[in-house]
């Protein structure tokens, strides 16, 4: 098989990974939406969106996996299917959690949506990081995956807050337990989607700058190579 072949079916791959980024935030975004407005048939459509993306997440791998067997010598091309693979897995496991915040909609015992205004605030910068993410992707953009990875942190933050605030409404009565126990797993399913978009920052920044990008208690490094890597300890 020539070059161009492997550069073909390398660009159809492409499209569709970046097809799948948008396919998981369509979902996502139901799914919040549909947890926030207690919207039972817009989960419904959420949980429907996550056999596409099984479907689709198999037919990627299936496609992927050839082209390294292909002798492709080019560095960046070698990186560009690995990072399929790799982003492929963090689509697959984005659309996981938003199938799960809709089965947390759709739990029966579930009678309406009495949440902190946090939750949305939280929502929206996780949405806003997995679009930010799909056009780093989509551009080849190491400079936008930075400044993905940069808002983990303010995630985190959101996500502590309405643990605290989950506790103390179960504390004075306001809120039932098996109310406090949906909203921390939706709130702990958001926080995996941003980490997912954080991994796949990473793998954006790597592939376009063959640079290793490390996070530590105080931040995210400087994109390092991996000889530097190596010898840093």
């Amino acid at each position: 098989m020539t070059d161009s072949d492997f550069q073909t079916l390398l660009d159809r791959l492409r499209e569709d990974i970046v097809a799948q980024g948008d396919r998981v935030l369509d979902q996502a975004t139901r799914a919040v939406d549909a947890y926030f407005d207690h919207d039972i048939d817009l989960a419904r459509q959420v949980v429907m969106i996550e056999q596409e993306v099984d479907r689709v997440d198999v037919e990627i791998e299936r496609r992927s996996i050839p082209l390294l067997g292909m002798g492709q010598s080019n560095e960046y091309a070698i990186r560009s299917v690995l990072t399929i693979v790799k982003v492929n897995n963090e689509f697959e496991r984005i659309g996981d959690d938003a199938n799960t915040i809709a089965e947390a909609t759709l739990d029966p015992r579930r009678q309406g949506s009495n949440l902190p205004p946090t939750f949305r605030v939280m929502a929206n910068s996780v949405l806003g990081m997995l679009r930010d993410t799909n056009r780093a992707l989509a551009k080849g953009d190491p400079v936008l995956a930075r400044r993905v990875l940069d808002f983990d942190d303010t995630v985190d933050r959101f996500r502590a807050e309405i643990m605290l605030n989950t506790q103390h409404r179960v504390a004075q009565g306001e809120l039932p337990v098996d109310g406090a126990f949906r909203v921390l797993a939706v709130t702990k399913s958001l926080e995996r989607i941003a980490d997912h978009c954080t991994n796949v920052c990473e793998q954006v920044i790597y592939l376009e700058t063959g640079k290793i990008v490390r996070h530590d208690v105080e931040g995210w490094t400087q994109p390092l190579s991996p000889d530097d890597d190596e010898h840093g300890g």
